[in-house]
């Protein structure tokens, strides 16, 4: 049973999601300073609220995904493998996009890894919405 053997299926994704999304909210609640003075011997004087942060940031497509993998839940399978296609690429390259993007934006063009993931999550609900109701609608039909 190796890696190539794993299969996603709506009720995995929507565990792990949700897991994920519970661990980055309740991260992001207790704050970076809290996490690296009580959970890491460094304490907060490094860069470990840095890190921290920027790992919530560029995690953030995960909260969308988890109320699109809720739509998806109970629609038909051929719904959901095809909305799941379009996120095994969309979200690592947001990923990227986040990670690669400036902490800091500058006055004339204000692109931060906040309102590159903002936007790229926001794309993607739109697109993601779009795709599952033409392909609920197409198999609906077609039967």
């Amino acid at each position: 049973m190796g890696i190539r053997n794993f299969m996603v299926t709506k009720r995995n994704l929507l565990l792990v999601v949700f897991l994920l999304d519970v661990i980055l909210f309740t991260s992001n609640y207790v704050g970076t300073y809290w996490i690296c003075d009580h959970l890491f011997f460094g304490g907060h004087e490094g860069s470990c609220p840095g890190i921290l942060a920027n790992g919530i940031i560029v995690f953030y497509p995960f909260f969308p995904l988890l109320i699109l993998s809720l739509i998806t839940y109970k629609m038909r399978d051929e719904v959901f493998r095809t909305w799941l296609k379009f996120t095994y690429v969309w979200i690592p390259l947001t990923m990227f996009l986040i990670l690669i993007a400036p902490e800091y934006g500058n006055a004339f063009l204000p692109i931060e890894k906040g309102t590159v993931a903002g936007f790229f999550s926001l794309l993607y609900i739109l697109i993601s919405l779009l795709l599952i109701t033409y392909k609920y609608f197409a198999t609906r039909n077609s039967k």
